[in-house]
């Protein structure tokens, strides 16, 4: 990753290491999203990293004032799981109903092995309760109840990665 400063602002590239869907976040002042953040990139090619090292962050922090630029990278346990073939389906994932059972399925049984991530976040708060229960064979239900109408996010991750489609925007 590398960030240069230019007439108006800033250039960040980087290079990623493994096709897929990938958010990028751009913050201003700490944890606050820029307009449109974060951004969906769907990345195509082959894969320049063995599957086992991709579960990593990577971050850079640029100091406007001093124009220090510095970053850092984090990892998750690498497991050798490729979210692009988990698979969810059900209504859950698209529409949300106040005051109901919202649910969906995930199905990661060929996608390895790592941890199923999911969160709601919504117009004010995230929902209170998200019930993601086993079913065998890394096949997974997931619940959610909803209490106010509005636009939610709806985030599935297999490990660090984004599975296909998410984040979701469900409306109530």
């Amino acid at each position: 990753m590398d960030c240069q400063e230019c007439h108006g602002g800033y250039k960040v590239t980087y290079t990623p290491m493994a096709p897929g869907n990938y958010l990028i976040s751009i913050k201003y002042g700490g944890p606050y999203h820029i307009v449109g953040s974060p951004f969906k990139a769907k990345i195509t090619g082959s894969r320049l990293v063995s599957s086992h090292s991709m579960h990593e962050t990577s971050s850079v922090m640029v100091d406007p004032v001093s124009r220090r630029v510095s970053t850092s990278q984090q990892g998750a346990p690498g497991w050798g799981s490729d979210a692009s073939r988990v698979v969810a389906k059900g209504q859950g994932l698209n529409k949300g109903f106040m005051g109901q059972k919202n649910s969906f399925s995930v199905d990661c049984s060929k996608a390895g092995r790592n941890m199923l991530l999911v969160g709601v976040d919504g117009p004010r708060v995230p929902c209170e309760e998200i019930l993601v229960k086993h079913l065998g064979n890394r096949v997974y239900n997931v619940s959610y109840q909803l209490k106010e109408k509005g636009e939610y996010i709806l985030v599935v991750k297999w490990g660090d990665e984004h599975i296909p489609g998410s984040p979701y925007h469900i409306s109530v």
